[in-house]
This record gives C-alpha cells, sequence and structure tokens, in this order.
C-alpha cells in the first residue's frame, strides 16, 4: 500500500507540479529572451539615431547655431523612431505604435540638455484679441511632440556676500552670474590648476606649450565650387567620391574662432573666407592672415585659463580684492534650490569644497571634488526634469502602462555626465512574464561641440593615431605632427550643381551631384584607430601616459605631450563656449 500511495502521490501531484515549473522555467526563459532582444533593439535604434546626428553635424556649417542643431537632433530623432519601427517590424509594432510606448528621450550636450517628449499645446490670445490657433498649425489642447526648454547644467550658491549661478559643463569650463560683495559679475573660463607660467612661457602638467603652431600643417581641404566645377570629372550615376588623398578639393590653412572655421586663400587672391552652407563667404579683412598662417589658439587657450586661475586664487590684477576669490572657499553646502532651500545630504555630497583643489594642481583630474561636486549637479539637473517629463506622460498617453524614471546605474550617469550623449526610454511592451521597462546609452564621440582628452588624434600628414599608440614615440618624427580633433577626419559631404555644356536651344545643361570629400586627407593608423585592441596601443589612459614626460624635455614622450596639449588647447579654444570674452 505505500508504494501504491507514493505512485498515486506521484501521479498526482509530483508529475504535474513538474510540468507546472517546466512550462514556468520556459516561459521566464522566453521573457528573458524578450527582454534581450527588446534591449538590442533599443541601443541598435538609439546608435543609428546618433549617427545621423554625426553626420548631420559634420555636413552642417552652422551646427553651433541653437536652431540649426535643434533640426539636426529632431532630424536624428526622427532617425531612432524610423529604426525602431524598422527593428520591431517582425514582433508587428509600427512607428506610430511604437511612439506611445516611449516617454522621453535625451540628448544630452556640452553645458546642457534637451528632453523631447509630448506635451499639451496652449495657445493664448494676442494683442488683438484673436486667438492665436487662428494662424498655427496645432489646435489649442493638442498633444505635440517637441523639445522641452533647454536647461542648462546650473547650480544656485548663496553664502555671506555671495549669490551666484554656477553653469558646468563636460569638462572643467565653468560660467559664473551674479553678485559677490555688491559686484555684479558675468565671468567664465576654464579651471585648469595643472597650468602656469614662466617669463612669458606657459606649461600645463610641467609641458611648454608651444606659443604658435604652423598653420599650413592644419590646413584642410575645401571644396570650392568656383574652382572644382572647372576641374571636376563627371562621373555615371549622381555621386562624386573625392579622393581621400586630397583628390578634387583644394587645402587651405585655417583658425577656428568661437566656432566657425576661417580659411586663408594663400593660392589666390588671398582673402580670407568662411564656409557658410557649403558656399564661400569672403571676410572684409585681411587681419587674420597672419593668426591664420602662426596660430597661436593653442597658447591662448593656456594664458587665458592661467588667467581665470589666479584670479579666484587673488593673485590677479586686483588681487585679493577680486570678486572670483570669494568662489575659493565656495562649498556644495552653499547650493540652493530655486526657492533658496538648502540642499539635502542626498543630492550633493556634503562639505565638498568645490574650487579648493585649483592650487595643488588636482582640479580637473577625474576624481578631483569638483568633478565629483560637476557631475552630482548635472545628475540632479537631468533626473529632476526627466522625471517630471516621464510623470506627466501618463496624463497624456493613450496607453495604460504607468510610465516611470529608471534608477540609473552609476555607470551610466558616468556616461552621461562625461560625453555628449541620447538617452532613450522605451516602456510597457509585453514580454510575456513581464512588463519591459527599458532604456538605452549612447554616446556621441565624433562632434563639433566637445572636445574630450581622447578626441585628439596625433597626424603626421599620411596617418593619424592615437595619442597612446606607441608608434608615435618608435617609428615617426615628430617635428611637424599636429593634433587634429576626430571630427576633421570625418567625410563630408556637399551638393554641387554642374554646367556640363549647352543644349541645341543654346540653353546650359546643368547635373546635381552629391559631393563627398574629407577636409584632412590622413589615413586612420591600424595600430591604434582601426584595430585599438592592437598591442601596440596603450591601455593607459592619456593623462597616465604622458605623466612622466615633464622629467625628460629631450625625449619623444615630451614633444608629444607638447603636441597634444596645444592641440587640445587650440581645439579647445576655437570651440563656441557661452560667456566668452571674443578677442
Amino acid at each position: 500500500m505505500k508504494i501504491q500511495s507514493l505512485a498515486v502521490i506521484a501521479l498526482l501531484i509530483i508529475i504535474p507540479m513538474t510540468i507546472i515549473l517546466t512550462n514556468y522555467s520556459k516561459n521566464q526563459i522566453r521573457t528573458l529572451q524578450f527582454q534581450i532582444s527588446y534591449d538590442t533593439k533599443l541601443k541598435t535604434s538609439t546608435y543609428d539615431a546618433i549617427k545621423a546626428f554625426q553626420l548631420n553635424m559634420s555636413n552642417n556649417t552652422m551646427s553651433d547655431i541653437s536652431n540649426s542643431k535643434m533640426r539636426d537632433i529632431e532630424a536624428a530623432i526622427n532617425v531612432f523612431y524610423s529604426s525602431l519601427a524598422s527593428n520591431f517590424n517582425m514582433t508587428g509594432y509600427g512607428e506610430d505604435v511604437l511612439r506611445n510606448y516611449v516617454p522621453a528621450i535625451v540628448y544630452t550636450l556640452y553645458d546642457g540638455y534637451y528632453i523631447y517628449s509630448s506635451y499639451n499645446n496652449t495657445l493664448t490670445e494676442d494683442i488683438d484679441n484673436k486667438l492665436s490657433e487662428e494662424t498655427s498649425i496645432y489646435k489649442n489642447g493638442e498633444i505635440i511632440y517637441g523639445f522641452k526648454p533647454y536647461i542648462y547644467y546650473s547650480c544656485r550658491y548663496v553664502k555671506s556676500g555671495v549669490d551666484v549661478v554656477i553653469t558646468y559643463s563636460l569638462d572643467s569650463y565653468i560660467s559664473v552670474q551674479g553678485t559677490i560683495n555688491g559686484v555684479q559679475v558675468n565671468e567664465a573660463g576654464y579651471l585648469l590648476s595643472g597650468v602656469d607660467k614662466a617669463d612669458d612661457r606657459y606649461t600645463y602638467n610641467g609641458i611648454e606649450i608651444s606659443n604658435n603652431e604652423n598653420g599650413y600643417n592644419l590646413q584642410e581641404n575645401v571644396y570650392d565650387e568656383e574652382i572644382n566645377d572647372e576641374e571636376i570629372e563627371i562621373s555615371e550615376g549622381n555621386t562624386i567620391l573625392a579622393k581621400k588623398d586630397g583628390g578634387d578639393p583644394i587645402k587651405y590653412p585655417q583658425m577656428k574662432i568661437n566656432g566657425v572655421k576661417y580659411y586663408y586663400d594663400n593660392s589666390g587672391d588671398g582673402q580670407i573666407f568662411s564656409m557658410v552652407n557649403d558656399n564661400k563667404h569672403k571676410e572684409n579683412t585681411l587681419d587674420m592672415k597672419d593668426s591664420i598662417e602662426n596660430n597661436s589658439n593653442g597658447y591662448k587657450f593656456y594664458e587665458e585659463a592661467y588667467s581665470f586661475k589666479q584670479r579666484i586664487l587673488g593673485y590677479g590684477e586686483n588681487g585679493s580684492s577680486d570678486p572670483l576669490h570669494s568662489l575659493l572657499n565656495l562649498s556644495s553646502l552653499d547650493a540652493v534650490d530655486i526657492n533658496g532651500n538648502k540642499y539635502s545630504a542626498d543630492v550633493f555630497t556634503p562639505g565638498i569644497q568645490i574650487f579648493g583643489e585649483l592650487q595643488n594642481g588636482t582640479i580637473e583630474d577625474k576624481d578631483s571634488n569638483f568633478y565629483m561636486h560637476r557631475t552630482e549637479v548635472i545628475k540632479n539637473a537631468i533626473e529632476s526634469n526627466l522625471m517630471v517629463a516621464i510623470d506627466n506622460y501618463n496624463n497624456v498617453s493613450s496607453v495604460s502602462t504607468q510610465f516611470a524614471m529608471p534608477k540609473l546605474t552609476e555607470e551610466d550617469w558616468q556616461e552621461l555626465t562625461n560625453g555628449i550623449s541620447m538617452i532613450t526610454f522605451l516602456q510597457g511592451l509585453n514580454i510575456g512574464g513581464k512588463i519591459y521597462n527599458g532604456y538605452a546609452i549612447v554616446n556621441n564621440d565624433i562632434n563639433d561641440d566637445y572636445v574630450a582628452e581622447n578626441s585628439i588624434y596625433i597626424t603626421d600628414g599620411s596617418q593619424y593615431y592615437r595619442v597612446t599608440d606607441e608608434a608615435l614615440l618608435n617609428n615617426m618624427d615628430l617635428n611637424n605632427s599636429v593634433g587634429i580633433i576626430n571630427s576633421d577626419f570625418e567625410v563630408k559631404t556637399i551638393v554641387d550643381t554642374i554646367t556640363t555644356g549647352i543644349d541645341g536651344e543654346g540653353n546650359l545643361v546643368n547635373i546635381t551631384k552629391d559631393v563627398y570629400y574629407y577636409p584632412r586627407p590622413e589615413m586612420a593608423a591600424y595600430t591604434s584607430v582601426v584595430n585599438p585592441g592592437s598591442s601596440q596601443n596603450s591601455r593607459q589612459s592619456i593623462s597616465e601616459y604622458l605623466k612622466d614626460a615633464k622629467n625628460n624635455p629631450t625625449s619623444n614622450l615630451y614633444k608629444l605631450a607638447q603636441i597634444y596639449y596645444t592641440g587640445l588647447g587650440r581645439e579647445r579654444y576655437g570651440m563656441y563656449r557661452p560667456g566668452k570674452e571674443l578677442k
């Protein structure tokens, strides 16, 4: 009877339980597979959007202008939705359906960010008492997808005699606005504790900065329609690929000022010009000729950073009476919210002296107190507004999902606070055992807004290398090498209308061609750019790799550090920066 009882138990209980557990395990595995698949689709779509933005930015000569940049970002967001619909096509989700499950998209930029989400359109009466709705393409109360206002990485600080708003960035550039000891201040600059001055020479981390660079080592290919229309060979189809070794484009020395490149036509009339919407825009001055041929932007970068540092330390022209000197003792405890209330300890690490490390050579290091606080300010700015945007999406969404801000990891915040990035959210899709709640972060490491430490490549005129490629020290003459930002090695596209002849009635025959060319003609080095995992490519950070360069001023490592730091300074000095005084 006992054996029979066990058999009955096995039939009635154990076997059904086994079947149930097996099915449960299969469902769990299937859910996990869906989770991984959806994560991949979301990441791929976000990556496609970043590549679209890079392409638009590299071919937009007005990419530093706010409206133009917004158009490039919006175009990238459209690519994201198209790619998302394409990736989810086999699962039955179309673009219109998927839009309902994307509560927000965030694009972080150099000193702030955009949130792209839905909002309730509200129209008011104008001065003529006519409804704006009569002339608007949108109706009052209509749900619209678009950008929220641009939000800066800013924080307000209040202490005795000080009431300022400091705007941070992805590096050590800050702008300060407000009152200090009754004086109105509106200042901006780079915080570099490693910059020093001896006589008229500036050094950074013990490396002397070149006071000028040969502008002809910085020259770029420029597709000049006035010249190229006469020389270009018409090919079949509608595309011409200008050769990477220079080919059809013409070379001109150049210098970037406030985000705009100015070229010197040394082969023609000596005119200074810029390129606006792929057209040559001649400037009215020749005063820039010497500045372009002997580029001193790298030197000026460290000169201004040294002056900014001295003012905060109290060693500037006005000594300790300089208003900026009051920033030296500013603490994270002085930070207040929009209502003037102190932040709690879980927002900002308490007691951090924000600028104290400016005098001991560590403020620009990634583990400094300044970088810790800067990261917390950026995190708070993004997190607080993004939570509101996603929560508000529940009020306009047509689906039953309860949208909420997911908890980002510390690694996620490191990505978002140290580079231009795009973060996308996808929530509410059923994946069997649970509801999908995912997000994806992709960095945009090739752009014209932010010069990161690893944005600079070293070129000898034939190839370009990562700074840490050991081939630079072992196999090269560095005398004519320069540091160039990575975006200048990307292909550019213009649309050119070319006259091919005259028809039987005497009319010009024109064709439109897409022309591709490279501003810099060098090829990527296999050892570090094509295959960065090569054994020849150092795996150290750039700062770590160059830290001993100052010990031997006659070594190739010292020369490499000088080229790199000068190039880094030149590229950062040439960028558009809010609050920067033009000289």
